[in-house]
């Protein structure tokens, strides 16, 4: 993502009389990956989120529906019951009048207690009967008051966790808000910089310096012709000038990190005292730009890093004078400072 890469720090794979320990950058790169990989993570969940949210949502609605659904079947089963037992009651209260009936007429005919009998056998067949569907119904209330009590927990379950949903995701929009805020801030104090820059160092680009933005960074790139002789590592009058012009710029933006890295072509160089190898010069030549920016006292030495990359970071790999020529190069790599986007990431 092109907001995610704003923070891909170069670090120095050899920092050779360096300002600042090599540790302390290695953590650095290391933080500033892990900003890069949270924010794209926060992305990502807060996708899930949604999703879930929408499937625990969903999940609620149907179990409330099905929970009104059986709270109207359960109220239509006790209005049944209720009903059962007032006829049974009823039927209940006919059978004792008919045995009382019975009790008066045990002088009257035959023929008239044999048909009160009957009536109260049948009457006791339909008591029965009502009385096990009454027992039936009573089991199935139960049952169903049982259902509907699992019913609602499952749907207070459901509440409880939608809640808890979406309070997560609240909480991870409003934290990817202002991550994506800082991170937008870093873009524009990076795009700024490039166009003051730019500015500035505007009469020297046909003398082999530019300027440009990659991945959150822009590079202010020199080459050799321009600051120095061949094989040396002092710094010509005209690249002391283009220097101390990018140094003015970058006293006035001092929340810039800068690091200064040495370039060399991949012709072995045999030398003695200070400079034996390209490693050495490329790191001395690091340094002795980082000393001139510094002469520029409102720069802290704490924000730069010099460092010597030797023939390892060709522009262009092909073994041939032209490509020599682009890869004898000093970067000046200069980074926006993360503390915002930190301090936001370890606050939650």
């Amino acid at each position: 993502m092109k907001k995610t890469q704003l923070f891909f720090i170069v670090i120095a794979s050899a920092v050779t009389m360096a300002c600042v320990p090599v540790k302390q950058y290695v953590d650095m790169k290391s933080k500033v990956e892990d900003v890069v990989k949270t924010n794209d993570q926060l992305k990502d969940e807060n996708r899930n989120l949604t999703v879930e949210k929408n499937e625990v949502e969903g999940k609620y609605n149907s179990t409330f529906k099905k929970y009104l659904d059986m709270e109207k079947e359960r109220d239509q089963m006790k209005k049944e019951y209720e009903s059962l037992l007032y006829r049974t009651e009823k039927d209940q209260k006919i059978k004792e009048d008919l045995e009382k009936q019975i009790g008066l007429l045990k002088d009257g005919s035959s023929e008239e207690i044999t048909k009160l009998m009957e009536e109260l056998q049948k009457l006791q067949l339909n008591l029965q009967e009502r009385e096990d569907r009454v027992r039936k119904a009573e089991d199935q209330l139960k049952n169903q008051e049982k259902l509907l009590a699992q019913t609602g927990q499952e749907l207070t379950d459901k509440e409880s966790k939608l809640k808890s949903t979406e309070e997560t995701l609240k909480s991870q929009q409003a934290k990817l808000m202002e991550l994506q805020d800082a991170l937008n801030k870093q873009q524009q104090a990076v795009t700024a910089l490039k166009e003051k820059l730019s500015g500035a160092l505007r009469g020297f680009y046909d003398q082999g310096l530019t300027v440009h933005e990659k991945n959150g960074k822009v590079y202010v790139s020199l080459e050799e012709q321009l600051l120095f002789k061949s094989g040396s590592y002092a710094v010509d009058p005209k690249g002391q000038q283009a220097l101390k012009s990018l140094s003015e710029v970058l006293a006035n933006n001092p929340e810039i990190n800068i690091m200064v890295e040495g370039h060399t072509d991949n012709v072995p160089l045999t030398g003695s005292n200070q400079i034996k190898d390209n490693w050495d010069l490329s790191v001395m030549r690091a340094n002795a730009v980082t000393k001139i920016i510094l002469e520029n006292k409102k720069i802290n030495p704490k924000r730069i890093t010099s460092s010597g990359r030797g023939e390892y970071i060709p522009l262009d790999p092909a073994n041939t004078p032209v490509a020599r020529t682009k890869n004898r190069r000093t970067e000046i790599i200069l980074t926006p400072n993360l503390s915002e986007v930190l301090q936001i990431l370890q606050s939650n």
